[in-house]
């Protein structure tokens, strides 16, 4: 932890603001309104702020208020940012002033789209929305600024334990700072991807690259495994006429996003497609199980993007993709030895700092558009060889080993790796053509053995391992918990006891776990849906958050035939009382009424964490898990007899005539 750090928030109505910073170390909350010598006073400790957002926001409402603002000024610094969406830098009556302190945000790196309040209910805890609007147009009465007050701590209070949850992600910034000699204010402050432009000594060239579309093929692909249709898609490259926005894919004059160029194709039952941003493919809707005579392998590259990045070392068996603003490529590949000595060496701080050195570069290269650096790796013909180069010498393997091992199934292919099925008798080509083409490519091929697959496509998919390992799921129905770099004890924090998830950008999804849980069971073990979500009596396995955007005033649930007021973001819970109704949400400019998706006909609101177990409707969970197990599935929902229910509904009128 650094020294000095505080979390804060603030809040800003047309005469009013609030400003609250927590000491970490105490827990003290410092709270102040309207008194800019205060705030001005408090900041003179040299306080190191973390908030959530707060680069955007509360910074630059910090800011005005050091400047002398009043609260009127300070409204419409904030009206500015929220309403008219301009950045704090470009605001003219801010640009003036030279203000400077310590800050970093949590939000940065996290999932894209995630707000605190969502955060919030994922996390188990009760959700406090504010019952004051910011748009009085008069001061704040005592008991509003009473309310105000207790709704902004409760934030702060929330972020702090976001602060955390990240704090691995945070010691790993501080650790790669630390080796360029920067300081822990300062590493913490960058995101992931300037951090790695810094730690590589990256510059922007005096002239923006314009060469993105010079690829060329490596010497060493097996190009008579690939068929034509694949290089006459990468060729177009190399044409003039076809504006990059075709390839590439982008917006349009008007916001509106075009998707980039693709072309699909299959591999015996494996539908893929190739892009130029990837290659995945899957047969669809499929499950095997590993039998005495047929085997289930699945081989990844190991760090395949990073080795597709550093420089020719020996026989011209590496490739050379890394940023060209990089003064040396030494520099790439000493720190891909130096975090393989950590790892063998048990150094887990150094191998985590620099795995995110690893796994950010090649972001960062295409980090950029027409022409225009957002980063200082910014280097798009590197970017686009790195993922070219990779998806085809995949491709190649893929297609080699189809055309050689007649047994042999493609189940996935995907970025860094394929999984593939069978029998004993092509074990050998197996292994005689995956050794050739790591011998001739220079990457290792990472092995495991599956004992059950069951896919709905390459983004969604149970794996059970062989033996005793934890199964492996993908997929935004089947993974619940929380992201973390390391494993967390959440009930010391005051939590329930979420899942750790691995991956790449901050992610938290709590949302029906017992549906993701029941799915898994069913998949894994054969469990019934009805029995898993029978045997569960915690009732937060079954909150289903229920959130709208910004785009929204606000919203309101039927109860009764009454619109009830609720705020934008619930934890809400399938109910059996019919009197409860759906929850509707209300468009800012239109005004008009929509029913917030994806939940149950009857639900009940429990943001404070109030309700029992009792109050659950059960069977709407059990009919959530089965519609999706058959989804997974391929397998059609049984058809209603419409014949018997037209039938009982004659019997029916029958009865009133």
């Amino acid at each position: 932890m650094v020294e000095g750090t505080y979390i804060f928030d603030c809040e800003v109505f047309a005469y009013d603001w609030l400003f609250d910073f927590k000491d970490v170390v105490t827990g003290e909350h410092i709270s102040i309104w309207n008194d800019n010598d205060a705030v001005i006073a408090f900041m003179e400790r040299d306080p190191f702020l973390g908030g959530f957002n707060n680069k955007h926001y509360d910074n630059f409402i910090l800011k005005a208020v050091m400047c002398g603002f009043t609260p009127e000024e300070v409204k419409k610094v904030n009206d500015l940012i929220i309403q008219e969406e301009l950045s704090g830098w470009d605001i003219p009556s801010l640009k003036e002033y030279r203000v400077f302190f310590d800050s970093f945000d949590l939000r940065d790196d996290c999932q894209d789209g995630i707000s605190l309040k969502a955060i919030e209910a994922h996390l188990g805890i009760p959700i406090e929305e504010t019952g004051v609007d910011f748009n009085i147009d008069r001061p704040l009465t005592e008991s509003e600024r009473r309310r105000t007050e207790y709704y902004c701590r409760y934030d702060v209070d929330a972020t702090e334990i976001l602060w955390k949850l990240r704090q691995g992600y945070l010691d790993n910034k501080v650790a790669v700072g630390a080796k360029r000699g920067l300081t822990d204010r300062k590493a913490m402050y960058m995101t992931n991807a300037k951090l790695t432009s810094v730690y590589l000594q990256a510059e922007k060239p005096e002239k923006p690259w314009t060469d993105e579309r010079n690829y060329q093929y490596p010497d060493k692909l097996l190009r008579q495994y690939i068929p034509q249709e694949i290089f006459d898609f990468f060729d177009r490259l190399h044409d003039p006429n076809v504006p990059d926005i075709d390839l590439f894919g982008g917006y349009d004059q008007y916001g509106r996003k075009i998707k980039g160029a693709s072309i699909e194709f299959r591999i015996g039952d494996c539908v893929c497609t190739i892009a130029y941003g990837g290659i995945h493919g899957a047969i669809p809707n499929y499950v095997e199980v590993a039998t005495e005579n047929r085997s289930i392998r699945n081989k990844d590259v190991g760090s395949y993007y990073p080795h597709l990045m550093t420089v020719p070392l020996s026989a011209g068996q590496q490739y050379g993709f890394c940023s060209r603003n990089i003064p040396s490529p030494q520099i790439f590949v000493d720190m891909l030895e130096e975090r393989m000595k950590a790892k063998k060496a048990g150094d887990k701080k150094t191998a985590n700092a620099l795995k995110l050195v690893a796994n950010t570069s090649y972001g960062a290269m295409l980090n950029g558009k027409n022409g225009i650096s957002y980063n200082d790796l910014y280097d798009p013909l590197m970017g686009r060889s790195v993922c070219i180069t990779g998806q085809l010498l995949l491709l190649e393997l893929s297609m080699h080993l189809v055309a050689e091992c007649p047994t042999l199934k493609i189940i996935q292919l995907n970025t860094d790796g394929i999984m593939v099925s069978f029998d004993k008798s092509d074990e050998a080509k197996w292994q005689e053509i995956t050794q050739e083409w790591q011998d001739r490519t220079g990457f290792e091929l990472e092995e495991d053995f599956i004992q059950k697959i069951v896919q709905r496509d390459v983004n969604n998919y149970v794996e059970v391992p062989v033996g005793d390992g934890k199964p492996k799921v993908k997929g935004g129905n089947l993974v619940r918990g929380i992201l973390t770099n390391a494993n967390i004890d959440f009930t010391t924090m005051g939590l329930p006891a979420w899942d750790n998830m691995s991956g790449g950008a901050w992610n938290i999804n709590n949302n029906a776990c017992i549906v993701a849980t029941a799915m898994k069971e069913y998949f894994v073990n054969g469990t019934l849906p009805e029995e898993t979500i029978a045997a569960s009596n915690n009732i937060l396995d079954f909150q289903v958050i229920a959130k709208v955007g910004g785009k929204y005033s606000g919203c309101y649930q039927l109860i009764g035939g009454e619109k009830v007021p609720v705020q934008k973001v619930n934890r809400v819970y399938a109910c059996k009382n019919k009197g409860y109704g759906k929850i509707y949400k209300t468009h800012a400019t239109t005004g008009k009424d929509a029913k917030v998706p994806s939940l149950p006909d009857h639900c009940i609101v429990d943001n404070n964490n109030e309700l029992s177990i009792d109050v659950v409707d059960r069977e709407w969970y059990v009919k959530l898990a089965k519609e999706q197990i058959r989804k997974f599935l391929g397998v059609k929902a049984p058809r209603k007899n419409t014949r018997k229910i037209n039938s009982l509904k004659k019997k029916s009128l029958a009865l009133f005539n």
